[in-house]
């Protein structure tokens, strides 16, 4: 029977304890008693056969579940993950094919490097004896970017003497005559290790996280705080050169050469993807690296309020339409968010899809702000509607503006206007407006005022769903996305061109999927690499030619196609039949 694993112990920790026990002459003969086979590798970090671990174990109350979740570094990797890649690895680590585990996770492509010997502390190592008669290897200390011990702030040691081969088990001795061991780095300076401590602590908070958040799109996750501290646009855009700056500036280039974390290709270093719309699994000590410059640490991360998650809380929000049979009801699904050019206070825009939108300047203080309505941009067909039966009604201004919660000058213009036939009303009312109505002897009459709030409106749902259905068209070649494309799509190149500055929702949200020439040319090198995707090798001259790439391209578009061939070529060679359709970095 496996002896009984210690807090954090990992799983090759306990199974080299058992082979201590037992005295076995061979790791394989351990092996075989403990998973029914030899053929395995004992693995640190994410080992597989862990169904069959759990049942030859017999301990009572550890499931396989139990052994992944406290005793490997599933928990580090899995919040970072897809949720389909998330439940693959899960099945993976408990199967007896383990085989793709580290190209799924994407360790095997990551630039950082795993790790090549165990780590113990001191201290951990003197306690452990004390308190449990052995010591034990720690799975906090193996972490990547853990150079010291969180408890007790010591930099962690190595053996050096003796080792065992990639078949044997390595041993923590009870005895420090029995081996020999030196610390992993020389020595740190003082800036460095207030860093590191807190690098450790993210780390050992985030394991020992009893439910854990999913934070591959870490720009969802990110966006607000990004917003409060300066780093994004009024047009939603990421100020990436200053966000690097600051990081680099925060943590020091030494610091970040020594975690393999230095971002240093600002179009498409790790910290750029970070920050942009998912589609790489990004690794988890540079997201926490990220989480802790912006949060401070991984703990107060966590302890964000959800009015702190995003400037008006999380939606859905109410929709504040009177004459619509949903008031109050929490059904609005989209809000825009810019900045105020005067206060640099956020400024949502709530648009429901019965056609009535409003916007509120915020942040949202309390859940009651939900419902505070600022300006009115869009009433919509279905307030027309109940207005225009208010008229016919025969209510007066004042009674309509009750029902429909505006004031009565909001009801007289829209009554007044084409989009309501004009009622009758009493003699002194049909008098005043008479008067609005005249014009002076000679003026020429006053031309109709076009609504560019509500036609901007309109219209940021006519480009989104135009660039949306471009960037779909998977089977066709790419088409660059430009203001004329879109224009053209939606049959108001005129505005687009004529009209942005008073097109500002519009314009932020077509500016998210303008590309440059080097941008959309490496697009149309990822759609080149995916339709020759049956064939291996791939040529660097195929893909030039079905990208209709001309000499004299980029540099960055170069590094992406032998990005792209390197890829797909470790996929083949790694995976064998099982793909992913993620870029690892």
């Amino acid at each position: 029977m496996l002896p009984i694993p210690y807090p954090d112990e990992l799983v090759y920790s306990v199974i080299a304890r058992y082979h201590l026990r037992t005295n076995n002459e061979s790791p394989k003969w351990t092996l075989r008693e403990i998973y029914g086979t030899e053929n395995v590798i004992p693995t640190i970090d994410l080992p597989s056969h862990l169904e069959e671990l759990a049942m030859r174990s017999e301990l009572q109350g550890m499931s396989a579940d139990d052994w992944l979740d406290q005793h490997t570094f599933f928990p580090y990797y899995a919040p970072f993950l897809p949720q389909d890649r998330t439940i693959q690895l899960r099945a993976l680590m408990k199967s007896s094919n383990g085989s793709g585990i580290h190209a799924l996770v994407g360790i095997t492509a990551s630039t950082i490097d795993r790790l090549k010997q165990l780590r113990f502390c001191p201290s951990c190592y003197d306690e452990d004896i004390q308190r449990y008669g052995e010591p034990y290897w720690h799975r906090i200390h193996q972490l990547p970017g853990v150079f010291l011990c969180p408890e007790h702030q010591m930099i962690l040691h190595e053996i050096t003497e003796p080792l065992a081969d990639r078949h044997g088990l390595t041993m923590l001795p009870i005895s420090r005559i029995m081996f020999r061991s030196v610390p992993i780095i020389e020595s740190l300076p003082d800036k460095f290790i207030e860093h590191l401590l807190g690098i450790a602590d993210d780390n050992r908070v985030l394991v020992q996280s009893s439910k854990p958040q999913s934070l591959f799109d870490m720009r969802e996750v990110i966006i607000p705080k990004l917003f409060e501290q300066g780093y994004v646009t009024v047009a939603r855009r990421i100020r990436q050169q200053k966000i690097e700056e600051q990081l680099v500036r925060f943590y020091s280039p030494e610091l970040l050469d020594l975690l393999e974390s230095n971002p240093k290709d600002r179009d498409y270093s790790w910290l750029a993807l970070s920050t942009r719309k998912a589609r790489w699994a990004i690794h988890p000590l540079r997201q926490l690296l990220l989480i802790r410059f912006l949060y401070g640490s991984y703990s107060d991360f966590l302890g964000r309020s959800s009015i702190q998650d995003s400037p008006f809380a999380n939606g859905p929000w109410p929709c504040l339409n009177r004459a619509a049979d949903h008031f109050e009801e929490l059904v609005v699904e989209q809000c825009v968010v810019n900045r105020c050019s005067d206060t640099g206070r956020p400024v949502g825009t709530f648009m429901c899809s019965c056609g009535f939108s409003y916007s509120r300047r915020g942040p949202d203080c309390s859940e009651e702000d939900k419902f505070r309505r600022g300006r009115i941009k869009s009433y919509g067909p279905l307030w027309t509607a109940r207005l225009r039966k208010c008229m016919q009604d025969g209510l007066s201004y004042r009674a309509a503006a009750k029902v429909l919660g505006v004031d009565t000058n909001t009801v007289i213009k829209y009554a007044q206007s084409d989009m309501v036939e004009p009622v009758e009303q009493t003699p002194k009312i049909k008098s005043s407006i008479a008067r609005m109505k005249r014009t002076s002897f000679g003026q020429k009459a006053r031309k109709i005022r076009v609504d560019w709030e509500k036609r901007d409106l309109e219209l940021s749902w006519m480009v989104e769903s135009a660039c949306k259905s471009v960037l779909s068209e998977s089977n066709f070649k790419p088409i660059r996305i430009t203001i004329a494309l879109i224009g053209k799509h939606v049959d108001r190149l005129s505005w687009l061109e004529k009209h942005r500055d008073k097109l500002p929702v519009t314009m932020s949200i077509l500016t998210q999927y303008l590309e440059s020439v080097s941008q959309f040319q490496k697009r149309r090198v990822r759609w080149a690499t995916e339709q020759l995707a049956g064939e291996w090798p791939i040529k660097r001259w195929k893909i030039e030619k079905l990208a209709g790439l001309r000499s004299g391209y980029s540099l960055e578009v170069s590094d992406e196609i032998d990005r792209c061939i390197s890829q797909v070529s470790f996929l083949n060679i790694s995976t064998g039949s099982e793909g992913t359709s993620s870029w690892q970095h």
